[in-house]
């Protein structure tokens, strides 16, 4: 059971948006996700079915994955980039993956770096940081393990760059763009291989603040929607995730999915920062919605988990007004009770 218990080991050794953080991480990291998101983001396996495809992922040889199986999650490359002296970047996620139809031999085909955001009010484009990404990792396959040595640029593997923006501006929302190098001939029309200068493409994905969880379309944007920011329990997720998506539900899935359900950053937002801060600064118990106050609820349980403190100590830490707190309290209650 080591690894049953990463994400909710997270948030007991971070505060609330560092274990949101970490949640998106380790979720982004299992290899059913990553095989969904390069079915539609990743060109090379366009074609693939999505059962085969955590095949290619770090060259894992296996084809199924077993509901009891606790490591369905991607070892990763080094994401510290210290190539350039003073510039150092960390990735959130980066890893390498075979190609179909690829020389046996040949074990790394592609690099893929993902990358999770709250929003896109950043203060720079997003676009631009994400071609400072795929250069960053083109330049430092030269002379590097799984690279390519001296001047064989023909060996240079292309790499894939993939933005997941959670909470996008509104003008945003629902875009889901590619950017990469293309061929145009200026004066004699000759054409290179393809393969040639195909060497990076970063996606942008920018989700919608709504679903219509019950159509037919079950895409890719619809299933991070669900993963990250839908307001529903655990129980929901995890049943639209293996109705609609054909998720297998292993052990880890299944635990963690249900122990940061409401550590999504659409809960964290609408929950906290517009609810529950304003009912505190204004100490009525009318500030808080029923849904805030079970939200509440919920993180005032995990900050008793981190902190091994009482109700009564987490809520003076989180200084929380006594006009809420019999609603905070009875629904903490409530929630304890239910777990049992």
């Amino acid at each position: 059971m080591k690894n049953n218990l990463e994400v909710a080991d997270a948030i007991e050794n971070n505060d609330l948006n560092k274990a949101y953080d970490e949640y998106c991480k380790k979720i982004l990291s299992n290899k059913q996700i990553l095989a969904r998101i390069m079915k539609e983001c990743v060109a090379e396996y366009r074609d693939i079915p999505v059962e085969e495809i955590p095949s290619y992922i770090e060259n894992d040889p296996r084809l199924d994955v077993s509901v009891e199986d606790e490591t369905d999650k991607i070892q990763g490359r080094n994401i510290e980039d210290q190539s350039v002296h003073g510039a150092e970047i960390k990735y959130d996620i980066l890893f390498d993956a075979k190609l179909p139809n690829s020389d046996e031999n040949e074990r790394i085909g592609l690099f893929i770096n993902i990358e999770a955001q709250n929003s896109n009010n950043n203060g720079y484009p997003l676009t631009s940081r994400a071609v400072y990404y795929c250069s960053r990792l083109l330049a430092k396959q030269k002379n590097m393990q799984g690279g390519f040595q001296n001047s064989e640029f023909q060996n240079l593997k292309k790499v894939y760059s993939i933005w997941i923006v959670m909470n996008p501006s509104k003008a945003m929302e629902g875009v889901f763009n590619e950017y990469t190098i293309s061929e145009r001939c200026l004066r004699k029309k000759y054409h290179i291989p393809k393969t040639d200068y195909d060497k990076l493409s970063i996606v942008m994905i920018y989700l919608n603040n709504e679903y219509d969880i019950n159509d037919d379309k079950h895409d890719l944007t619809e299933m991070l929607y669900i993963l990250f920011r839908a307001d529903m329990p655990a129980q929901d997720k995890k049943y639209q995730l293996s109705e609609n998506y054909g998720i297998m539900m292993t052990r880890a899935i299944d635990k963690e999915m249900k122990g940061v359900c409401n550590l999504s950053q659409g809960i964290m937002d609408k929950g906290i920062e517009k609810g529950l801060a304003e009912g505190m600064e204004k100490g009525r118990a009318e500030g808080l919605t029923e849904g805030q106050i079970q939200m509440a609820s919920s993180i005032v349980i995990s900050l008793m988990k981190t902190t091994n403190k009482s109700m009564g100590e987490v809520l003076d830490m989180a200084d929380i007004d006594k006009a809420i707190r019999p609603e905070v309290e009875k629904a903490v209650k409530a929630l304890i009770q239910s777990d049992r």
